[in-house]
This record gives structure tokens, sequence and C-alpha cells, in this order.
């Protein structure tokens, strides 16, 4: 096997070691609306604005929560890339 594609496929299992660890998620973003009590958490579905209400004791974890969603598309681009590039290689025989 090559060292090019061993360093890849090393990549790759640590990419989805992280992706694994991150998939504890909330997709959308918090805010604090001042003419509104407490939190909300609002996203796009299906082309419609969705806000949900945060209960203040949560915020902390639902801020977490999004970061990771955040984190995970990130990873999965980096994981789309190192996918691709593995493809590019010529077949080890």
């Amino acid at each position: 096997m090559s060292r090019q594609r061993q360093n890849l496929q090393f990549r790759r299992e640590q990419l989805l070691r992280q992706i694994n660890a991150a998939l504890d998620l909330l997709q959308g973003s918090l805010h604090r609306n001042p003419s509104q009590r407490g939190y909300h958490l609002t996203a796009k579905i299906n082309q419609k604005t969705v806000t949900k209400y945060v209960r203040l004791e949560l915020v902390p974890q639902v801020r977490a929560m999004t970061r990771n969603h955040l984190k995970l598309r990130r990873l999965l681009g980096r994981l789309s890339d190192v996918n691709w590039r593995l493809l590019q290689l010529p077949p080890d025989l």
C-alpha cells in the first residue's frame, strides 16, 4: 500500500472518530430577542423558519449542540475531500 494512501486512510479514520464525537447536535441558531422572554432556537426546515423556546437552564447545552452542528458540517466537507483524494489514487496491486 502506498504511503499516500496510508496517510489518507489514517486521516479518514481520524475524521470519522471526530464526526462520531460530534453527533450530539442541534440545527439552528440560538438567540435572545430583547422584546421576548428567554432564548429561542431558530432553524430553517422545509423552507420555513421554525422557532423554539429554550429554557434558561438548557442554554449552555443548546449552545454546545449548535456548535457541534457547525463542526460536523466542516468535518463532513473534509471527509468528502479525503474520500475524493482516495478515489483519485491508482489502485493498489
